[in-house]
């Protein structure tokens, strides 16, 4: 076999350096101590190969042909390289699914606007030398050839070998939820990502005309003369209240937002859901475990607020599309936003939570006299030590009487603390920038469900899942209120060490705090009713 070498590198080069280069972005000390996180990284460029292979399997059959099949690979692939490289370089992500949707709902002033301010004449200059002179330097490689046939079918047999798992894969049904990283390299990516999002996008909005609910009726203020109003909702993520310092916890993770005066904080609240979607469902509606048809017979809190006069934002640091109704629900704010390109249960860390803080001091300095602006944070989701920038790893001792346990458990309790403490920091952040505006202004804050992080089991009790336990339900749960609003609902200081609260009634809290009531407003049904009894 000869002249293969120089073909074959540039086709890994294609398939390999995003991901080399995602991979370096989200690498840290702390990580490579993370088994999660090693084998996550181990999988993905191993699972990177068979879509090379595939690449290479025209060169291995027709060596003849090389030349024009690589500059036809080099004129269609390497422009999606270089797309799927400054992807990685600008979010720290592959380009995926979300990619599409931020593509979707973004206007063309705002397109327009981020291609001014990140494309220069350098940019351009960067992607198209490069591409005219690995195009000329293709044009010049000396054509491969077979010392014998017997070479030549041999080569064929083990490229064909190295494609079989990947086409494994995709025959298996809904795979590709659990293996994505088969289709993680710009030879495949974009057109199964781009596939993917047509066809959720079109349940979505299929899901959208389901949620055609009828309007609220009636909606009334309890507030008189208040000409602004700003209510924030902090949506958190597998926030165990075990593990916050203001209910108990040994050590310090809620440091920031024990400065706060007035913040309320209430404990014994319990989600009846160990997972997002189906806690969301019953915290931002009114359906219950009861009664959820209510979830299509009613709009949701967004579109409360939205008929009680109010402009609603809604910025998520999670996934921004699946065909869910609670997507469908987020469409109805007049802003709707993802912040975070990447896979949150890959090794990829885009985004923080406080990447949104500026898009969120802009919703709070809008003219608009009434807002309702929702910040869905990814929290503490797994993998935890992706879910805070370096400068906050804070805990390396031996976790609260867990000192027995193996040097990875403890690293991994160490990440989740070192998550609730920097959600703390995000909320203490959020309490101050909405405490600078005029006018009255109030804040909830609660976690969709917990999480088991060898709290129950030792040995394996890890994460949070369909069969739920106490750890995975007791979230934390926080009202702060301005001193404007304190002045004109004074009832709203009532507060108690401990309550037995369903986090499904939150959004009559979240309506309590806003002054909002109407026919679908249960008053006993506010956490403030409940602590007073």
């Amino acid at each position: 076999m000869k002249n293969f070498l120089p073909p074959i590198l540039y086709l890994l080069a294609i398939g390999f350096l995003p991901l080399v280069l995602a991979t370096a972005k989200a690498i840290s000390f702390e990580k490579l101590k993370d088994r999660t996180f090693r084998k996550t990284v181990a999988k993905d460029f191993l699972r990177t190969f068979p879509a090379c292979a595939l690449a290479a399997l025209p060169l291995m059959i027709f060596p003849g042909a090389a030349k024009w099949y690589l500059l036809g690979i080099h004129l269609v692939f390497f422009p999606l390289f270089v797309l799927e490289f400054g992807h990685v370089w600008y979010f720290g992500a592959r380009i995926g699914i979300n990619t599409f949707y931020s593509l979707f709902v973004s206007t063309a002033a705002e397109t327009g606007e981020y291609i001014r301010q990140n494309l220069s004449v350098f940019n351009v200059l960067a992607a198209f030398v490069p591409f005219f002179a690995i195009a000329y330097g293709l044009w010049l490689l000396p054509p491969p050839a077979y010392a014998s046939e017997t070479w030549h079918w041999a080569a064929v047999a083990v490229t064909v070998a190295l494609v079989v798992p990947m086409v494994q894969n995709s025959l298996k049904k809904h795979d590709y939820q659990r293996k994505t990283s088969y289709w993680l390299n710009p030879y495949v990516s974009l057109a199964y990502h781009y596939l993917k999002f047509r066809i959720n996008y079109r349940a979505l909005r299929e899901m959208i005309l389901a949620h055609a609910a009828p309007p609220f009726a009636k909606i009334r203020s309890r507030l008189e003369g208040a000409a602004r109003e700003t209510y924030v909702i902090l949506i958190g993520e597998s926030a165990n209240s075990h593990h916050f310092h203001c209910y108990g916890y040994e050590r310090e993770t809620t440091p920031f937002t024990e400065k706060i005066a007035g913040l309320r904080r209430f404990a014994g609240v319990r989600s009846q859901f160990a997972q997002t979607l189906p806690s969301l469902e019953k915290t931002i509606t009114f359906a219950t475990v009861k009664e959820p048809d209510l979830l299509y017979k009613k709009g949701s809190l967004i579109d409360y607020f939205h008929e009680a006069g109010f402009k609603v934002w809604w910025y998520s640091n999670q996934g921004a599309l699946d065909d869910t109704a609670i997507t469908a629900m987020t469409t109805h704010a007049d802003v709707s936003k993802c912040f975070n390109f990447a896979d949150m249960k890959r090794f990829e860390a885009a985004g923080f939570d406080a990447n949104m803080l500026g898009d969120y001091e802009k919703a709070l300095d809008d003219p608009a006299p009434k807002k309702a602006v929702f910040l869905h944070l990814l929290g503490s989701h797994s993998a935890y030590v992706n879910r805070y920038p370096s400068e906050f790893r804070h805990f390396e001792d031996a976790p609260p009487k867990k000192g027995h346990l193996s040097v990875d458990k403890q690293a991994m309790i160490n990440s989740y603390d070192d998550s609730i403490r920097y959600t703390d920091f995000v909320i203490s952040e959020a309490i101050r920038l909405l405490s600078a505006r005029e006018g009255v202004k109030g804040l909830v804050y609660f976690s969709d469900h917990g999480e088991d992080v060898y709290d129950t089991n030792e040995d394996k009790s890890l994460g949070h899942g369909a069969i739920a336990n106490e750890p995975m339900i007791s979230v934390p749960f926080y009202v702060w209120i301005s001193d404007e609003l304190d002045r004109l609902r004074p009832d709203l200081r009532r507060a108690a060490a401990k309550s037995d609260y369903k986090l499904e009634d939150a959004i009559h809290t979240v309506i309590d705090v806003a002054s909002l009531e109407n026919d679908d407003f249960d008053a006993s049904k506010s956490i403030f009713e409940k602590a007073a009894e």
